[in-house]
């Protein structure tokens, strides 16, 4: 039953705000529609036609036609979104897998472990052979060392007991009666070629110290004690390099080069 005004008249506004009622609800509807459509699985579209009707009063004056009969327009339909496609779950493998995969990863550790403790070895023994090599070129060395040094011990052992040999031989040779004919030669030659000078007296004796080269070149002459002067040394000193060269020794190991004897003329 419609409302009714005061004194059983209706109103003139009720019918635009009963018309606009009807046009939310419509529009309420197809939103939930819409919504519905929209979180189905398999949506459907469809359409919802409205049919209302209008009642009019005869005591009230009908609105114009244009107005009662504006057709309302649908509401656009949402388009539903594409589904999430979801990720495959994480492959499981089976326990023979892990297994397997397990083994694999102990084996690869295991040939890892392997190499480098290969490797450790042949650092190892390349370090060793090369302290080997090292100590056998030190003791090498050492031993060539030892060796010159052993050689030269015995060349100047060598050396030695040669010289030795040869002054012993050679003291033999001097200390022998041939030796002591040599310096009676030597004396007998230098006498004859002294000159006596005016100063001296008789029984002059005075040592000599002559020096010389082999084959008897006299090379020095000094005057050791004497009993004569001045002119009497110079005399005997005259006397010695006029006499160069000296004779040689019948035994050459009797040579000296550093002869000394005693001068006296008047025996």
């Amino acid at each position: 039953m419609s409302p009714m005004g005061e004194g059983g008249e209706r109103p003139d506004g009720a019918l635009p705000i009963f018309l606009s009622v009807l046009v939310h609800l419509a529009v309420v509807a197809l939103l939930g529609w819409g919504w519905w459509s929209y979180r189905a699985p398999k949506p459907v579209p469809q359409q919802l036609a409205i049919e209302a009707t209008i009642v009019v009063d005869k005591a009230v004056t009908p609105e114009p036609a244009a107005s009662a009969a504006a057709p309302v327009p649908p509401a656009p339909v949402p388009v539903p979104a594409p589904a999430p496609v979801p990720m495959p779950p994480p492959v499981q493998l089976s326990a023979e897998k892990q297994q397997q995969a397990q083994r694999e990863q102990e084996q690869e550790q295991h040939e890892r472990a392997a190499h480098e403790r290969e490797s450790r070895e042949q650092r190892e023994h390349a370090a060793a052979e090369a302290t080997r090599k090292e100590q056998e070129a030190a003791a090498r060395k050492a031993a060539e060392a030892a060796q010159r040094v052993a050689q030269e011990k015995a060349r100047r052992e060598s050396e030695l007991r040669a010289q030795l040999a040869v002054e012993e031989r050679i003291n033999a040779a001097r200390g022998s009666a041939a030796t002591a004919e040599w310096l009676s030669l030597i004396r007998d030659r230098v006498t004859h070629a002294w000159i006596r000078p005016p100063s001296a007296r008789p029984g002059v004796n005075c040592e000599v110290r002559v020096t010389q080269v082999p084959g008897g070149v006299v090379t020095g002459v000094q005057i050791g004690s004497c009993n004569g002067d001045a002119a009497v040394r110079e005399s005997i000193e005259a006397a010695v390099y006029r006499a160069s060269p000296l004779p040689s020794p019948t035994n050459p190991d009797a040579f000296d080069r550093n002869l000394t004897f005693t001068f006296h003329p008047d025996e």
